[in-house]
Formats: structure tokens, C-alpha cells, sequence
């Protein structure tokens, strides 16, 4: 789930420095339908995203994040006097990071559709910027991601465990608030299988080592806009017992959240809406002050949805888990692997944007 200013246009945003306003041409409602729907679409914004934690054969963990993004130009947005849509179709944008868990080491990268070939199938999921790609797998149902950070380079095939998750009401129409509505749809839990080479220099030269894990995967696409508020926070827990929760809330600026919503999803794979008051996610007040941008982010929370029995902490497995994205997207967010504590345990990525822009102080919560 994301994002905020460069919800616009990426490309512009790079090439021209100015900040458009969203495309919000009217974009029409219609039932998801899958595995259609895992391709791309004529929308103005539009993401894929993947995140997962992995473990070797010798019980090395790791954790990714995989990202790609699609976005229009919106009508009336210019490079100097010459209308955008006249020299740009579509935009292209991909992130990519890597924890060594153990090591409590973070990277990342990220490109664009100046330097590299992009492109995404409007006819089923294939998605690539330069040769990071991820595709249908040969089975016609499991993910295929090829990748590189930081060093790395990450060759994983996700299955997907469950039925997709189609959040919102109607189902995969998520409200975004004053936002408007956007679609979006999950895979909760799927099984990864395959190899991670590095860190080395050039590491599709290394030796690679076996993986196994579990994954999250969303996609989003819509005209909706949230640009408007002062931040958002995400929260993709996968429990032990085999259930999962997406809760997402955005900042009014003013301490306090504009929208809430969420969804939990059964170990046998039914999806329930959540509304603000069936949950609460209260920051505990540890905090962690970036270096290299400033930001200052809660770490730490404790997550409650009493009909569930959830009731437990989370916070990250390290708190150096930033991406500053400013030279694709101008925005700063952490996406960073967590662990779960409590009535249910488990793993999962928590996301936090635009601490940079407003810090996070305890005493206000």
C-alpha cells in the first residue's frame, strides 16, 4: 500500500521537478475479476508490490521488498511549453531493498524508465524496468520475481496458499477516504522457493544459496488521490496459525488519522472487512531518527482487534530499514520487515511515508 506525492506522475516529477496534481479523470467501477486483473490497466497510478521473508539452507534470514510502479500524465501537466502527453504515454518506476536480518543490514536500489526498458502487460501479470521483472511463473498460477539490490541478486517463484484477497466493500473496492476509492487486491500468504546470490559485487557471478519463505503480494490501480494528507501507515501481519491482517491508516496532520480500514483474512481463506472501530493501533513511543534524511518513525506498536483475539506488538526485526526513494519518487518512506508478538504471533512489513515532512513525536499520541 502507497503512496503520496509521486502518486502523480513519476516520470514528470524526475524530468521536470514540478509537482502536478493527480490524474483525476473519472475511472470506471467494474467487479475484479482475476487472474485478468493481475495485469495492467489504463489507470492514472497503478502498483505491484511484493514483500517476503526468506531463510536458507543454513538458516540465514532475509527479507525483500520488490515494487513496481505505473502512473500517467495527467491533462494540463507540461515539460516547459509542450503539453506531457505529448512526449510521455506512461511512466515507470521500481524499488527494490534486501535485510540481512541477522546481520541487521539493509539495502536498496531503485530505477526508472529514463535509463531502462519498461513496460507492463495489459493482458496478464508481467511487469519489468530493465531486467528486474516479475511475471506469471510456468504454472500459470505462481509469481516469478528476478531482482537485484544492493549486491544481491534474488531469483524467487511465490505460490499463492490462499484465494486472493479482495479488500473493501464491494469487494477489491477499497475507500481511500476523502481520497476516493481505489482497487485493491492481495495475496496474503504465499509459499517462495528459490536463490539469493551476494552481497557481492557482482552478484549474478555469485554463488547462490537455496530459499524458502513466505510472501505478501498487492496490487493497486485506481484515479483515487491522498496527497492531500499528511502521511500513511500500513500493516501486513502473517500470524503463525496461518491467519493475516491488513490494517492501513492514514495522518490528518493534526496527531490523528483521517481513515482507517483494514481486513483479516482466515487460515482457511476468507476475507472480513475491518472498520476503524472493530481494531487500534497505538504506538508504543520507541522511535528511530534517520541519519541520512531526518525522518523520525514509531517502531514499535502494540495492534488490538478484540473479536480476533489480537491482541500484540510489533516492531521491526532493525530499525535501519529506510527507503529514500528521492531519486525516483521525491518521497522518503520506511517499508521494513517486523516481527509479531503476542496473542499471535508472527512475521510481517509494516510501511510508514512522510516522516520526513512530519516527524513522529510520542507525546503527541
Amino acid at each position: 500500500m502507497l503512496r503520496f506525492e509521486w502518486l502523480t506522475v513519476v516520470v514528470v516529477l524526475v524530468a521536470s521537478g514540478c509537482v502536478p496534481s493527480v490524474f483525476d479523470q473519472p475511472y470506471p467501477v467494474e467487479p475484479v475479476e482475476l487472474p485478468r486483473d493481475d495485469a495492467a490497466h489504463e489507470a492514472p497510478i497503478e502498483w505491484w508490490y511484493w514483500v517476503g521473508h526468506l531463510e536458507s539452507e543454513d538458516g540465514a534470514r532475509h527479507a525483500f521488498q520488490l515494487t513496481f510502479f505505473k502512473a500517467y500524465p495527467p491533462p494540463g501537466v507540461r515539460l516547459g511549453i509542450v503539453p506531457a502527453t505529448w512526449l510521455i504515454d506512461v511512466g515507470h518506476v521500481a524499488h527494490t531493498a534486501v535485510a540481512d536480518v541477522d546481520a541487521r543490514r539493509h539495502v536498496m536500489d531503485q530505477r526508472f524508465d529514463a535509463y531502462y526498458r519498461a513496460g507492463a502487460s495489459a493482458t496478464d501479470l508481467d511487469v519489468f524496468v530493465g531486467d528486474w521483472r516479475a511475471s506469471r511463473a510456468a504454472d500459470g498460477v505462481s509469481h516469478q520475481l528476478a531482482f537485484t539490490s544492493g549486491g544481491y541478486a534474488l531469483d524467487l517463484v511465490l505460490t499463492p496458499l490462499k484465494p486472493p484477497s479482495l479488500h473493501g466493500d464491494p469487494p477489491g473496492i477499497q475507500t481511500m477516504g476523502p481520497g476516493g476509492v481505489s482497487y485493491y487486491v492481495s495475496n496474503t500468504r504465499m509459499a517462495v522457493r528459490g536463490e539469493i546470490r551476494g552481497p557481492c559485487l557482482l552478484p549474478r557471478s555469485c554463488p547462490a544459496t537455496t530459499v524458502t519463505g513466505q510472501a505478501w503480494f498487492d496490487h493497486q490501480w485506481g484515479d483515487f488521490r491522498i496527497d492531500e494528507f499528511a502521511g500513511w501507515d500500513w500493516f501486513a501481519l502473517q500470524f503463525d496459525d496461518g491467519a493475516e491482517v491488513m490494517l492501513y491508516l492514514i495522518r490528518d496532520g493534526a496527531d490523528g488519522y483521517a481513515s482507517a480500514a483494514g481486513s483479516y483474512v482466515s487460515a482457511d481463506g476468507r476475507t472480513r472487512a475491518l472498520t476503524a472501530d472493530e481494531f487500534e493501533v497505538v504506538p508504543t513511543g520507541d522511535t528511530w531518527s534517520s541519519p541520512a534524511t531526518g525522518a523520525v518513525y514509531p517502531v514499535a506498536w502494540r495492534v488490538v482487534v478484540p473479536a480476533l483475539d489480537v491482541d500484540v506488538r510489533v516492531a521491526p526485526f532493525f530499525p535501519e530499514q529506510e527507503m529514500d526513494t528521492r531519486a525516483t519518487t521525491r518521497i522518503v518512506y520506511w517499508e521494513g520487515a517486523v516481527e509479531v508478538r503476542g496473542s499471535r504471533p508472527g512475521v510481517g512489513f509494516v510501511e510508514l511515508t512522510n516522516y520526513d515532512q512530519t516527524p513522529f513525536v510520542p507525546a503527541r499520541r
